[in-house]
């Protein structure tokens, strides 16, 4: 129960964290890609919905599914982050 509960104070630091990586070298775009990135804020409303759908269909330990596939989501664009920005920096390069 504790874990669980600790998930709440591991993910108040994690999407500041998310959001200055994700908007670091857009120039001009910042302000466009910080709009869109807080939009995705709108997850933290969906997701638990979504989950307690599952929950109620199949049961509250399947319903860890929903959350287990947004952290996999997380964790491969950390793992693909400089791939990723290098991919960006080369396109506005060539513009």
């Amino acid at each position: 129960m504790y874990s669980i509960l600790a998930i709440g104070l591991f993910n108040s630091i994690m999407f500041p964290t998310i959001f200055s990586i994700a908007i670091d070298g857009l120039g001009s775009l910042t302000s466009k890609g910080s709009g869109w990135l807080c939009l995705a804020i709108v997850g933290g409303a969906i997701v638990p919905l979504i989950q307690g759908m599952v929950a109620d269909a199949s049961g509250i330990q399947i319903s860890f599914v929903v959350p287990l596939v947004c952290y996999v989501a997380i964790a491969w664009y950390a793992k693909n982050y400089s791939k990723l920005n290098q991919a960006w920096h080369d396109k506005i390069a060539k513009s």
